[in-house]
């Protein structure tokens, strides 16, 4: 696909740089150059608001913004070759490479954008339209034409095949531009998040104390019983169990402490366990210690 452009020139004498005696505009010219230079960018530029279109950052990404990315990107036209003169005519078509440098945290927040996304690797979309690339630099082969017009006031110029790097360099440009907003909103939602929990933290540790106080309550219930029926025994009856009682207490401190520490890592849920646990037992006992008194 071809893109052309116009842009004025001067070029008022056979010795003005990159103009020869027919008035033609050379490969190498600054004219020439410049026409194709403001070509790649306007591409570039579309494609990134392409991109920023399809993807609808928050919040909104503006032109300026856009304009100012864009001006951070060094272009520069090398290795210029003259592949074509068509004979009576001041066209020139060519050939060079275009060297892009682009800032490296652009470059870099790019890349933390499409992995936080899941999407294709930076590297991966860069290479697959011709980009090699070298640190911060990348390089391209570029097939162009350049045509002062009629009158000599302007230089036309078209370029060929640009339109896969244009579009691999916007959706970088788009990336690095969107970035900042993602990181944002993915911190809100991290401190929102963390507000939550400690919430619910909060309310869980109360919940844990307020179960643990009934807990304790109810064994301390449990225990007066317990004591109450033991003192009501006979003499005689308490002498012939103490040491039952002793062994029932040991187990019971065994099989609570056992049972406790399977429920949770929580100490105040393992302690509200333990103690519902002795007091189901101390109940169980009391009630067989009554049997004793009929």
């Amino acid at each position: 696909m071809k893109t052309a452009h116009l842009i004025a020139m001067a070029c008022l004498a056979v010795l003005a740089a990159g103009c020869n005696r027919t008035g033609a505009v050379e490969c190498s010219s600054v004219d020439g150059q410049a026409v194709i230079t403001s070509l790649m960018s306007d591409q570039i530029l579309q494609a990134t608001r392409d991109q920023l279109g399809a993807s609808a950052p928050q919040p909104p990404v503006n032109e300026s913004q856009v304009r100012a990315a864009l001006s951070k990107i060094k272009m520069t036209i090398e290795d210029i070759r003259t592949t074509k003169k068509d004979q009576g005519s001041t066209r020139r078509t060519c050939a060079a490479t275009v060297k892009l440098v682009l800032p490296l945290n652009m470059i870099a927040d790019a890349e933390r954008f499409h992995t936080a996304n899941q999407l294709e690797p930076i590297s991966t979309l860069t290479g697959a339209a011709g980009l090699r690339r070298s640190a911060d630099s990348f390089t391209h082969e570029l097939a162009y034409s350049v045509q002062p017009t009629d009158d000599k006031k302007k230089v036309y110029g078209e370029i060929e095949g640009f339109g896969p790097v244009a579009s691999a360099l916007g959706t970088l440009i788009a990336a690095h531009l969107v970035l900042p907003a993602l990181e944002a909103s993915q911190q809100s939602e991290a401190a929102t998040a963390q507000a939550q929990q400690a919430l619910l933290d909060q309310q869980t540790l109360a919940q844990n104390q307020a179960d643990l106080e009934l807990a304790t309550a109810e064994n301390k219930l449990a225990v007066q019983a317990y004591s109450e029926v033991w003192k009501s025994l006979p003499d005689e009856t308490r002498a012939q169990n103490i040491g039952i009682q002793r062994a029932w207490a040991k187990k019971k401190t065994a099989n609570c402490n056992i049972r406790a520490a399977e429920t949770s890592i929580d100490p105040l849920v393992r302690e509200a366990a333990r103690l519902r646990c002795e007091t189901e037992q101390t109940q169980a006992r009391t009630g067989e210690m009554k049997g004793l008194i009929e």
